[in-house]
């Protein structure tokens, strides 16, 4: 696999979840709507992650595209994002594209449970089901219907959430119940370092979102990408004022006059962007992200941050950033093997 480095040796957790997702490194980067694009899904799947490209609301013919092009970037495996509660009708059509398209095993990652006929194909057809869930009781839920992998996504992370717990608490929640498959901790993941601490606590890698916005792959709008970069710690808020299209869900963003106001703004027209080939208006309060088809006030739209963007300074190659994530891993591996050898 391009990137591998045959020196890193993964602990049994860590292993296993690579072995799960068929990678060498055992990090998943998050299929966010209009930002995961193949570009971005190939470069980190062929620095040795699982790149992901996100589906959103494309219709069939979209989605065929997205998969194709894909797959002619990269020889290794990738993931596929859907969101169930998000395409509806369009799902299925969905599914229909990823599996005329596919030309290997994927990995289909749906955001929230998806229906029971879904996972029942995706597993007939041969690849591997991952969903991300926000409770332990939805983990029960996925494993049962075949998952072969579970995110847990806690309230650190970027986007919507589909839970209310942090992260190192859901997965402490969860871990204890033995559930069989590996375990992938979503929020607030940026370094190396961070996969060996949750490896602790009973994960078997990570899914990062933030990390691979701020790339130059990403679809994201160059004014969000920099946003990204000159943030900290404080500068992300969960709040519910981006529901405009996706009701129901809370979300952590960047800080911004539409969350920051006393009283939700007025759903004024704020920008354009382009949503399946189709130029539409983006309403203040819209939970469209701004991609780099968006022109206006793209400070005003849902600019999707994790609790640990302030490790986000500078927008680099995904290459880049998964080769930080494996030297910083590495390193957190030889600094643990002998702090346990001067013990003895």
């Amino acid at each position: 696999m391009s990137g591998a480095d045959p020196a890193l040796r993964l602990p049994p957790p860590l292993a296993a979840g690579a072995a799960a997702l068929g990678t060498e490194l055992p990090v998943i980067q998050a299929g966010m709507g209009g930002v995961a694009t193949p570009a971005l899904a190939a470069a980190v799947s062929g620095a040795g992650a699982l790149g992901t490209v996100a589906l959103y609301r494309s219709d069939r013919a979209l989605a065929l595209g997205l998969v194709a092009a894909t797959a002619r970037a990269t020889p290794a495996v990738f993931g596929v994002n859907v969101i169930p509660e998000v395409a509806g009708a369009l799902l299925a059509d969905q599914l229909g594209a990823v599996l005329e398209a596919a030309d290997r095993e994927l990995v289909v990652n749906s955001y929230g449970l998806p229906p029971v006929p879904f996972a029942r194909q995706v597993r007939k057809a041969g690849h591997r089901l991952m969903v991300q869930v926000g409770t332990a009781e939805d983990a029960d839920a996925a494993v049962a219907m075949g998952a072969r992998a579970v995110v847990l996504q806690g309230t650190d992370a970027g986007g919507h959430h589909l839970g209310a717990l942090p992260v190192r608490q859901l997965l402490a929640r969860t871990a204890g119940r033995r559930l069989g498959v590996p375990l992938f901790a979503a929020g607030g993941v940026h370094r190396g370092g961070d996969l060996l601490g949750l490896a602790a606590l009973g994960a078997s890698g990570a899914l990062c979102g933030t990390a691979f916005v701020a790339t130059e792959e990403s679809g994201a709008h160059p004014a969000y990408r920099q946003a990204l970069t000159v943030a900290g710690p404080g500068d992300t808020v969960m709040t519910d004022r981006f529901s405009i299209g996706w009701p129901g869900r809370v979300h952590r963003v960047l800080r911004s006059p539409v969350t920051e106001a006393a009283e939700p703004l007025p759903a004024h027209l704020i920008a354009w962007t382009t949503v399946m080939g189709a130029r539409r208006p983006v309403p203040r309060g819209s939970a469209a992200a701004p991609t780099v088809e968006a022109e206006g006030r793209v400070d005003e739209m849902a600019r999707y941050a994790g609790s640990g963007v302030g490790h986000v300074n500078a927008v680099l190659p995904a290459a880049t950033v998964v080769a930080r994530l494996r030297d910083e891993l590495r390193g957190a591996i030889r600094t643990d093997a002998e702090a346990v050898g001067g013990t003895r």
